[in-house]
Formats: structure tokens, C-alpha cells, sequence
């Protein structure tokens, strides 16, 4: 009994060790790299199974969004810059960044009630129209509220997925 639970003690820390606590991808805004940015943050996701099953669905879905998002941004622009996508572990889930540096938001107060709900879907124009979705979903899957910086250089999302999907209301 005595050797066994240095073993489990062993393998924990050297499971610790080798799964890598922030994952940070830089990349150029070219929608076609927004599968590459899904599968690092996914991957990453693996490396301590924090999430799984519909958890890591979600976590791909809003992985695809904040980073088209970011990368629809930067295209915007004269010259557009870099999308920064980054994954950071822990014990309680996994927290996901996504920074642009597009023009940012100049109506950001008057257009955050829009970010929180979804579309009427019943409205046969809301069933038509292509976008719009992003945010509402990163506010209704993330288990924490979402963290939404914007300026003239850029903006900045963070939510925070656990394992447990929030209750809606």
C-alpha cells in the first residue's frame, strides 16, 4: 500500500507538468485559419479535460465566433493586424481570450442589450439574415458573465466555459 500512493501522487504532478497552463495562438486575420484557431483551443482543452462532450461542442462553437468576429474587425480596417487567440486553464474550466485590432466599437453602451439576447426567431427577417449571433451565444453558453473590451485599437473577449452549462435567466 505504502508504494502505490507515491505513484498516484507521481502521475498527477507529472500530468501537471506536462499539460501546458495558457495556450496562445497569433495569427493573421484570413477567415480560413478560424478552423486551425478552434482546433488549438479544443486541443488545449485536452489537455486537462476540464470540458467535455456538449461543454467542448460549446467551446469550439464560441472559439469559431469570437475569432470570425475578430478576424471580420481587423478586415474592417485600412490595414488589418493580427487576431491573438488564447486558451487559459484551470482547475474550474477554461478561459478563452480572442483580441483583434480593428477600429473597436463606437456605440458599445447603446449596442449591449442587442449582445445578451438572441434574435426573435419567429420574425421571418431575423430567420433571413446572416450574423448576429456571436455574442448572444457567448453570453448564454459562458459560465461567467463576458468581458468585452473595445477601443480604438482594438477589442478584447474573455468568457469562461466550465464543465456544468449555465441556467438560463
Amino acid at each position: 500500500y505504502a508504494n502505490s500512493q507515491p505513484a498516484v501522487v507521481a502521475d498527477d504532478v507529472l500530468e501537471r507538468a506536462v499539460a501546458p497552463a495558457v495556450v496562445e495562438l497569433d495569427m493573421p486575420s484570413r477567415t480560413d485559419l478560424v478552423a486551425v484557431a478552434r482546433m488549438v483551443v479544443a486541443a488545449a482543452a485536452a489537455c486537462r479535460p476540464v470540458l467535455a462532450g456538449d461543454r467542448l461542442d460549446d467551446l469550439r462553437l464560441l472559439t469559431s465566433e469570437a475569432t470570425t468576429n475578430a478576424i471580420e474587425a481587423n478586415l474592417a480596417t485600412e490595414r488589418p493586424g493580427r487576431v491573438s487567440v488564447g486558451a487559459e486553464l484551470s482547475e474550474t474550466g477554461l478561459t478563452l481570450t480572442v483580441v483583434d485590432q480593428g477600429q473597436g466599437l463606437t456605440e458599445f453602451p447603446e449596442a449591449l442589450s442587442a449582445w445578451t439576447e438572441l434574435p426573435d426567431l419567429q420574425d421571418p427577417d431575423q430567420r433571413r439574415r446572416e450574423g448576429g449571433f456571436g455574442l448572444p451565444l457567448m453570453h448564454l453558453l459562458s459560465s461567467r458573465p463576458v468581458v468585452f473590451l473595445s477601443g480604438e485599437h482594438g477589442s478584447t473577449v474573455r468568457l469562461h466555459m466550465a464543465q456544468e452549462r449555465p441556467t438560463p435567466g
